[in-house]
């Protein structure tokens, strides 16, 4: 009974003739098929690669498995197909020698669910009219520099445009009079 199997972590320049080269020494392959990309024509870094006989498929996988080709170790498993299979571990045979199937399972969609609120900030000049932007109050002009310097963008500061613009010439300022420090 044919067996297939899955090579993996292949170099781009191995070709088909090279691993049937490879997989000759160990029995007698069915056939060798090389993943590539269909605009390119270049290799995916990937093989299937059919045995004649279970035993063949399981002496490739031992003997295989973890050497060097074109200076990467290559990995040789069971072709588990499309529908996938069990990551780790031997299948389960029925009495009729084919394996077991895991059956998908479906999942009601996920409802979009909001943890993390945004607390909504506020432009502090906007709120008090009589507050205007003043390079000399650092105080006032700290809160929207970051730990290193850098001023803060209006996602993180809540203010309107206009008031982004002025504190961020208010900043400026201080900083070339030596009020506040330079951004790292």
């Amino acid at each position: 009974m044919k067996k297939k199997l899955f090579v993996s972590n292949l170099d781009f320049s191995v070709t088909e003739d090279q691993l049937k080269e490879l997989f000759e020494a160990v029995g007698e392959t069915q056939s060798v098929v090389l993943a590539t990309d269909r605009e390119s024509g270049r290799s995916k870094g990937f093989a299937f690669i059919e045995m004649n006989s279970e035993d063949l498929a399981t002496k490739a996988i031992e003997d295989l498995n973890e050497k060097e080709l074109s200076g990467r170790p290559i990995r040789v498993c069971e072709d588990r197909g499309k529908g996938g299979g069990p990551s780790s571990g031997p299948r389960s045979s029925s009495s009729d020698g084919g394996g077991e199937r895991r059956q998908r399972e479906h999942l009601p969609p996920i409802q979009r669910m909001q943890i993390f609120r945004r607390k909504k900030k506020l432009d502090p000049f906007m709120q008090d009219p009589s507050k205007t932007v003043d390079y000399r109050d650092v105080a006032t002009l700290g809160r929207f520099v970051s730990e290193r310097g850098k001023i803060l963008s209006r996602r993180l500061t809540g203010l309107s445009a206009y008031n982004q613009r002025q504190v961020a010439k208010a900043i400026k300022r201080a900083q070339n009079l030596g009020l506040m420090p330079y951004s790292q």
